[in-house]
């Protein structure tokens, strides 16, 4: 048996049927999330030179419909991811209650920051940037410089620091076997799940608009593998009720 936390004080029976339903949630969220990505990043990029300028550069061969509703897809998907990770939350909660605090806490900043902090805002400020260069390019790239480093990346270094712990715990967490699935499951994680998006892109070209769009979702890639994998090899009741007593007995 895999070494279990001795710290828990009780545990909630878990249950298989609101695990897979959350996993569920995850997952929907993460293909809409992904269609969102594409959508904000298919279109062949421009020529750029600074670096708010590259992350825009695709802009002006985008549409309103790509940017209206890649927003709102990304930005409703990533909600939904959140609700989706508190199914990992979850099934560590009593084998590794500390790790899950600081998991759980890094759900909540998910949910408050991702989906109008760090995706929403990617699509109004492409329009912002299209519009303005429509009109001046000196006054497009200067704006660009300030929503890019005024209102965006304050909002992305919070979510890192939030972000990057729950990805650490979570691969430990499974490694080591605190929760009802084999440590094997610990593959089933953005890090891993983003690879074959970003060689796609590369293949395909980053600056193609297939290849720019494929890229722009290459976390969705990872966060895909990790719902659809959790679902697919979901454990039976009986292992959940097994994993209960060896918490008990640990």
């Amino acid at each position: 048996m895999n070494t279990l936390s001795k710290t828990h004080c009780h545990t909630r029976r878990l249950d298989r049927s609101v695990i897979r339903t959350l996993l569920l949630i995850g997952l929907i969220g993460s293909v809409l999330t992904g269609i969102g990505d594409f959508l904000v990043g298919y279109g062949e990029e421009t020529e750029a030179a600074g670096l708010a300028d590259k992350l825009m550069s695709s802009a002006p061969n985008l549409t309103d419909a790509q940017l209206i509703w890649g927003g709102l897809l990304g930005a409703f998907g990533l909600f939904l991811e959140g609700i989706g990770f508190f199914a990992i939350y979850r099934l560590m909660a009593d084998a590794a209650p500390r790790q899950a605090r600081i998991y759980h806490f890094g759900i909540l900043g998910y949910i408050w920051l991702a989906p109008i902090g760090c995706h929403m805002n990617v699509g109004l400020l492409n329009y912002a940037y299209r519009t303005l260069l429509a009109l001046d390019a000196q006054t497009a790239a200067r704006a660009a410089q300030i929503m890019v480093y005024a209102f965006c990346v304050p909002l992305w270094f919070v979510l890192i620091l939030l972000w990057v712990p729950m990805l650490v715990i979570q691969f430990r967490v499974f490694a080591k076997g605190l929760t009802p699935y084999p440590a094997s499951a610990k593959w089933f994680h953005l890090l891993f799940g983003m690879v074959p998006a970003l060689v796609l892109s590369a293949v395909m070209g980053p600056h193609t608009a297939l290849g720019a769009g494929i890229g722009t979702m290459f976390l969705s890639f990872g966060n895909i593998l990790t719902f659809a994998g959790l679902l697919c090899t979901l454990p039976k009741q009986a292992r959940f009720s097994t994993f209960e007593k060896e918490l008990k007995t640990a």
